[in-house]
Formats: structure tokens, sequence, C-alpha cells
């Protein structure tokens, strides 16, 4: 448990707040829509009846992208897109896919032919990620950079500055990451997702105190933003120095958004990690706080698991593992969870779900260094 450090930290949040680069086509409507086998086997019929309808071709290659079958999509949006004679949205999908499915070579080849013909930051954003994925990273830059050239829009400036923080090991990169969410923020002043990129950035820099402003600014422009609040709990774990200022906003950011599961919960978190042992800690205060974060965001793992730890710490052990239970639920990987109810059901004398619950932990810690950057296993 000790083993969690800053980097592991910053890995999380980045996971957090970054979505996909690329952006798959929207799906379309269609009267079996609803019902995908009974779709797909129309889409089937048609083509056997006519192999060579660009149309049928085309849906049937969406309807595996959409479905996330990259392999078919990739043999139909071939067929469409020179049935269609090099059409650029067509061509844009099959690259697309070609990515998903691994190929990445064809994925390339297939944008730089499309480029040759045509330049579209769309398409140079594809590419930084294909080469992101080709391990070719300095490739992958210049193609993000030359995205956020051709269109300085939210998305392609935060790929690109999101790029070069998760590559802050190479000189140069993680000032330039700043100096691009500098620029993304001044452009997007509304944008929460670029005001917690500069956050994490600033943070990865050392530079605590701007990232702490930078994230609470990022708060107030969408308190619902998990994101922000999320990173604020967190770091005074890894900066103590901040601890106490970091309190106070939480403490702030709760009674002035008393609506958002974030502030309630990590509110909650650092009252339980902050009271100065079991005498010195508001269990009262602490449970409301976590009840009402459950209530506002019943689908999120965390607000289960640490009421679950509050009610352990107070010996009410059903209760304790029906949170537990519940944060299991949601996410069955969270091995925490289990080697808690593996304790609590020791209590209770369940022996039987006790060693349940212990294989459960063996198998999932196997891959531990895995799980470190989607899960929080420090409490």
């Amino acid at each position: 448990m000790a083993r969690w450090t800053q980097s592991v930290t910053l890995a999380a949040l980045l996971i957090l707040m970054l979505p996909a680069h690329s952006s798959a086509p929207a799906a379309q409507g269609s009267p079996a829509a609803n019902n995908p086998p009974q779709e797909e086997r129309a889409l089937l019929d048609a083509a056997a009846r006519d192999p060579n309808n660009l149309q049928v071709a085309g849906s049937l290659g969406e309807f595996y992208l959409h479905h996330e079958k990259w392999h078919e999509s990739v043999r139909w949006l071939t067929k469409a897109y020179a049935l269609s004679g090099g059409g650029e949205s067509l061509g844009y999908d099959l690259a697309f896919v070609l990515m998903h499915d691994g190929e990445l070579d064809n994925a390339k080849h297939q944008i730089e032919q499309m480029l040759a013909q045509k330049e579209s930051a769309r398409l140079h954003s594809l590419l930084g990620e294909v080469d992101d994925k080709r391990g070719d990273y300095l490739e992958a830059a210049r193609e993000y950079h030359r995205a956020a050239e051709i269109e300085p829009s939210e998305s392609n400036i935060f790929d690109l500055a999101t790029f070069l923080l998760q590559h802050k090991k190479y000189v140069g990169a993680l000032d330039d990451s700043i100096k691009f969410f500098r620029y993304g923020v001044a452009q997007f002043p509304r944008s929460s997702q670029m005001a917690v990129g500069l956050g994490v950035a600033l943070y990865a820099a050392n530079d605590y105190d701007e990232a702490v402003r930078v994230l609470c600014a990022a708060v107030d422009l969408d308190p619902k933003d998990r994101r922000p609040i999320q990173f604020l709990g967190r770091a005074s774990r890894v900066s103590p120095e901040l601890a106490d200022s970091v309190d106070r906003r939480l403490q702030d950011f709760a009674a002035r958004y008393p609506e958002s599961a974030a502030t309630n919960y990590f509110y909650a978190l650092n009252l339980w990690q902050r009271g100065g042992g079991q005498q010195g800690r508001d269990l009262g205060k602490i449970e409301k706080y976590l009840k009402k974060a459950e209530t506002l965001s019943p689908g999120w793992y965390e607000p289960h698991y640490q009421l679950g730890v509050v009610y352990q710490a107070e010996e009410r052990y059903t209760q304790a593992i029906y949170e537990m239970k519940r944060a299991v639920g949601i996410d069955p990987d969270f091995f925490p969870a289990h080697y808690r109810l593996a304790v609590l059901y020791n209590r209770v004398g369940e022996k039987a779900d006790a060693e349940k619950e212990a294989l459960t932990v063996k198998r999932l810690k196997q891959h531990e260094n895995d799980d470190e950057t989607a899960h929080d296993v420090t409490r």
C-alpha cells in the first residue's frame, strides 16, 4: 500500500481526464437499430443480393464499427471505400477501424494516402494516435501539433497538450504541455477539461500552489466534474504541505456545491484521513457526507467502500459488509473491498464467504500493477 507515489496518482488522473483522441462517426438510425442481430441479418442478406451496392457495404462497415467488431468492419469498409472511389468519410472510418483492429501500418498508409490528396486536422489527429500506438512518439507529437495548427479547436489543443504530458520524460515535453494547456485555457476559458489538464501538468512540474489554484478554478467552472475535485482530494496525501489549504477548499466546496457527489465524498475522505485517529474523528459527520455522495452518485464504488471502512471501524460489521458488497458489485476488480470483505466475513463467522473473498483477492493481486492506475488502493 505504501508504494503509492505521485507518478501513479498522476497516471490515474490522466486516465480519468483523457477522452478518446479519435472520434467515431455517429450511429445512423434504422428500423432495426434497436435489434442488432436483426439489423445485421438484414444487411448481410442485402449484401448477398447485391454484392456491389455501396450503400449496403458502407452500412455493414458502420454497423460493425459501432459494435466494435473491428475485423468485420475492416472487411466491409475496405469494400465500400473501393466502391466509392476513395470517399473521404469512408476513408477516415476505414483508417479508424484498421487502427482498432491492430493493423497500425495499414492504418498509417491509409491516412498518408488521404493526406497526400487533402490536408485535414482530423486525419493528422488520427495519424498522431496511430503513431502513438506504434511507439513513434516524435512523429505522433508532430501530427498532433499539425492538427492543432490547422484547426486550433479545444479538442485538438487538448490532445496535443495531453500527449506531451503523457510523455513528460522527454526533454521539453512537460514545459511544452504546460504552454499548450495555458494557451488552451486562454482560448477556452470555460473549459473545465482544459483547466484540469493545466492543473495536472503544473502538479507534474512540482508547481503545487498554482496547480491547486487552477484546479479550484476548474471546480468552479463545472462543479459536477469529478476530476478536479478528485485530484484536490488526493493532493494532500502526496503533498502534505498542501493538506491544510486543500482541506479548507474541500470544506468550502462541500458547502458551495452540496449536490456534487465528488465534493461530498472527498470532503468526507479528508475528514477521515485527517481526523487525528479514531477518537479525533467526527464519524457522524463523515457518514453523513458519504451517504450524500452515495445518493448523488449510486454507481460510483468509492463512497460505498469508504462508508464500509467507517462502519468497520465502528464494528458495525453487517452494515460494513453491505457497503463493501455494493462497492464490488459496481467494480468487481476493486480488490481492497474484497480484502475487507474477507476480514469482515471472518469477524462474523462466515468462513466459506471469507475464503471465497480471499481467493478473489489473490487472483486480483496478480494484476495489481495494472489496476493501480485505475484504483486508489491506499485507504
